[in-house]
């Protein structure tokens, strides 16, 4: 699936604090997600603080959240018979036990290796460009691109995804239900993903119990971290609150012949320039950057304070001369915006009877 969500910049994760949702649509778009509805009554101590945290998951109004879509979603994902390919499904790529993602260097397409590394999915729903390149501006086209994509299945189009679910009778009543009409369309599944998607959050982080008041969530060398973080590592340049991404790309001084966002805009600035990366759960998600080149946390820290490995091509980085302990302070920050892998349901899927 989403061969994008994240990208090569700093790698840190997301404080992200769950938020209220309700099912009210609004003019542009609707905020929803009844599970997610928890008090935030507590705020930080410190304005600034609070700027790290998210705002609830909103669902656009073309998409609209209610439950059983959500709920079709989560089957389509786990669901091998999405794919011509039967081991490809949507969770071979992005495993929950993984992060999202699947934990290998680059991608494993249909039957070949892909150039990029799997990005997670976790809050797939904050992102305003999706895939290295950001080629998809929106869930729903992410998720159209991916399914019909030679790298995910040969010869796959929109009739053929539809032909094979619209074979389940079972899920000819779950499309009913979930849409409020019969019938089952290629934008109808795309829906469903991409409002399953949306609801895939980070989970609950020490970070995050800091900025609600608890001063004893993090150690102190997470504290001075934080400093760093948005002081003298200037880390803050890219991941900008709430999300830790500028939602814009940057080229970090990766070695690659990977034209990155270049391929979409045309425009020189963009060669071998990525899409910064919303980052949740780090260190559940390894290897890091675009091409999966870093194992680590403390090597991605260590490829950022030499300034990257290409000084010249546009690399916009520069060292920023940490000291030992400096970057034990960074590193022991990045890990606190990260906490335990949540369980996720996977469900039961519907079986191919003929009526």
């Amino acid at each position: 699936m989403l061969r994008t969500v994240i990208a090569p910049l700093l790698i840190a994760c997301l404080a992200y604090l769950p938020a209220a949702h309700s099912e009210e649509q609004s003019d542009d778009q609707t905020a929803v997600h009844p599970d997610a509805q928890q008090s935030v009554e507590q705020s930080a101590s410190a304005s600034d603080l609070a700027t790290w945290r998210l705002p609830p998951v909103t669902y656009p109004s073309s998409n609209p959240y209610n439950r059983a879509k959500e709920e079709l979603g989560r089957k389509l994902f786990f669901d091998p018979r999405i794919s011509e390919n039967p081991a490809r499904t949507c969770a071979a790529c992005h495993h929950p036990g993984l992060g999202w993602a699947d934990s290998m260097q680059r991608a494993l397409g249909n039957q070949q290796g892909l150039g990029r590394h799997t990005p997670s999915l976790i809050n797939a729903g904050y992102s305003k460009a999706f895939f290295w390149d950001g080629r998809a501006t929106t869930l729903e086209d992410a998720v159209s691109q991916d399914l019909l994509s030679p790298g995910m299945a040969k010869d796959e189009t929109p009739d053929s995804i539809v032909k094979r679910i619209a074979s389940i009778a079972a899920y000819r009543q779950e499309f009913t239900t979930a849409f409020s009409s019969s019938g089952i369309s290629f934008e109808r599944i795309t829906d469903a993903l991409a409002t399953f998607l949306r609801g895939i959050r980070s989970s609950s982080t020490p970070f995050d119990h800091w900025l609600l008041g608890d001063s004893a969530a993090i150690p102190e060398s997470a504290k001075r971290g934080f400093a760093l973080f948005t002081g003298k590592a200037d880390c803050i340049a890219c991941h900008t609150p709430p999300n830790f991404t500028d939602s814009s790309f940057h080229n970090t001084g990766i070695n690659t012949v990977d034209p990155g966002h270049y391929e979409i805009s045309g425009k020189d600035k963009d060669r071998n320039a990525f899409k910064t990366p919303g980052l949740s759960d780090a260190a559940l998600t390894p290897p890091y950057m675009h091409n999966g080149s870093k194992a680590t946390l403390a090597e991605v820290i260590d490829y950022y304070d030499r300034g990257g490995d290409t000084l010249d091509g546009g690399n916009e980085l520069h060292p920023l001369h940490l000291n030992d302990r400096e970057k034990a302070d960074l590193l022991a920050f990045l890990l606190s915006l990260s906490g335990e892998a949540p369980e996720t349901l996977i469900p039961a899927l519907p079986l191919a009877l003929t009526p």
